[in-house]
């Protein structure tokens, strides 16, 4: 049996009919879908022994309380990519009220704690939660890490979502289908197992100390499906286009140009491994022509979409 599955089994037996369970045919995978008189969303949890990989989907038609009490020693992440999380912890009377989006870490032994969802509020969700031992294989070479290993810290600690690789990767994880047969489910924990290497791996060098180059970077990667010219960025953080290309490239190591192509056949490639269709992926990242949006990607990855 599982025991992360188990506790959560025992925190929907304190929701009354907010959900309806649904029978899965798959080893230690539990699914949950929410009664539409309440909201619409779902729970499901994927115990893979070494990790437990959890999806939460909530719109709710009323506020809910939902109480719950874990004994067992917890070490894990919550990422939260939509909406508001908000906790009480019964023991110590702590309240947390985070925001999306955020990684929340959590460790120890969390006791009986309260979760508050709101009404009308789109919240989705993904957790990790995996074995201590992990962690002594891995250098404590990042601050998610050295969380898990301070026993000074506390249970809970919310930080940013460090990088667009993370966000993404979270995105393709929640967004894949509830598993079907045992293929499905070798897609779900590879994918699981790969968000969870990057959010331990070694922290990447800070590259953008620079506000300027911080702000032309953000708009790079948030508006990257629009025609983005040298001249708009430079208007944009407000300093003359020579000086934003050199300094561009001596803070990142890449061209701006450059960037903008990466940070697109990423996001593309993540569109595709969810199944869209070329053109639509290609309209999506700002190409108005798929073949040469095809052309691009091949030449970028070395195989056609």
């Amino acid at each position: 049996m599982s025991k992360f599955i188990d506790a959560h089994k025992e925190i929907l037996k304190n929701t009354g009919d907010l959900y309806f369970e649904t029978h899965s045919n798959l080893p230690n995978h539990y699914l949950n879908i929410f009664n539409p008189d309440d909201g619409q969303g779902f729970t499901e949890l994927y115990d893979f022994d070494r990790l437990c990989v959890g999806k939460g989907k909530y719109w709710l038609k009323h506020p809910v309380q939902m109480q719950g009490n874990r004994q067992h020693y917890n070490i894990g992440f919550t990422i939260l990519l939509s909406g508001t999380h908000h906790i009480k912890n019964e023991n110590t009377h702590q309240t947390y009220i985070f925001n999306s989006p955020k990684i929340l870490l959590r460790r120890g032994i969390l006791g009986s704690q309260t979760l508050y969802l709101k009404e009308h509020t789109p919240t989705s969700l993904i957790s990790l939660d995996f074995d201590e031992s992990l962690l002594d294989l891995i250098e404590p070479s990042n601050e998610f890490i050295q969380f898990f290993l301070d026993d000074n810290t506390p249970q809970i600690k919310a930080l940013d979502i460090p990088d667009k690789d993370i966000h993404h990767h979270a995105q393709y994880l929640f967004n894949l289908p509830t598993a079907k047969n045992m293929l499905d489910l070798l897609h779900v924990e590879g994918a699981s197992l790969e968000l969870l290497s990057l959010l331990l791996q070694k922290k990447k060098q800070d590259t953008a100390p620079i506000p300027v180059i911080q702000h032309a970077i953000s708009i790079l990667e948030t508006q990257f499906d629009q025609k983005l010219t040298i001249r708009y960025l430079s208007k944009q953080v407000g300093i003359n286009e020579c000086y934003l290309k050199r300094l561009f490239k001596q803070t990142t190591g890449h061209t701006i140009g450059k960037y903008l192509l990466n940070t697109r056949m990423q996001y593309a490639q993540s569109l595709l491994k969810q199944g869209l269709v070329v053109e639509h992926v290609a309209n999506q990242i700002g190409y108005s022509n798929a073949q040469y949006f095809k052309q691009i990607f091949a030449q970028h990855y070395g195989y056609l979409p």
